[in-house]
């Protein structure tokens, strides 16, 4: 006959086992306790860390960011230029952008001026950016900050072009 210790033993062994699995795999993915062997992909991953690695983005990213925040609003005045009740629209929403991009601005302004040695835009795309999740290429983090701005470019203009033709049509 079995007792109640001895019927909990397989369940706490079974137990055991199942966390001694979950600890397994967590380790494998990569956490603090584990390091995984050197796989091609680790390999290639260790020669990208021979590049400059950059604890900051260069401020060449946010000027093109910038810039392309700024052709967006012009693509807009030109496409409705025709229309004072539209043009007022786009002008409330480039006293926006403004405020958006120069808040921000005065803000870094205030606090006191790091000594930081800035390199070139290209060595910053040549390089990597130490982020939170990881260092990323550099070039990757510009396309990172610029997609959206310059696919809204891109978008604007498209649309432009449309407006623009149907109002030759009529």
């Amino acid at each position: 006959m079995q007792t109640a210790q001895s019927i909990r033993e397989p369940q706490s062994a079974a137990a055991s086992a199942i966390a001694a699995r979950q600890s397994l795999r967590r380790m494998e993915r990569g956490t603090f306790a584990y390091a995984p062997a050197q796989t091609p992909a680790r390999v290639k991953t260790a020669a990208a860390a021979t590049r400059k690695l950059h604890a900051d983005m260069h401020p060449g990213v946010y000027s093109i960011a910038l810039l392309c925040w700024a052709a967006f609003m012009a693509v807009f005045f030109v496409t409705f230029w025709a229309s004072a009740n539209a043009i007022f629209m786009v002008d409330v929403s480039a006293a926006y952008a403004a405020m958006f991009f120069g808040v921000p601005f005065v803000m870094s302004r205030v606090a006191p001026r790091e000594k930081i040695a800035r390199s070139g835009l290209l060595d910053f795309l040549r390089g990597t950016v130490d982020t939170l999740y990881g260092p990323v290429n550099g070039a990757e983090a510009l396309l990172q900050v610029i997609i959206i701005p310059l696919s809204l470019t891109i978008g604007g203009v498209a649309i432009g072009i449309i407006i623009h033709a149907s109002r030759f049509t009529y």
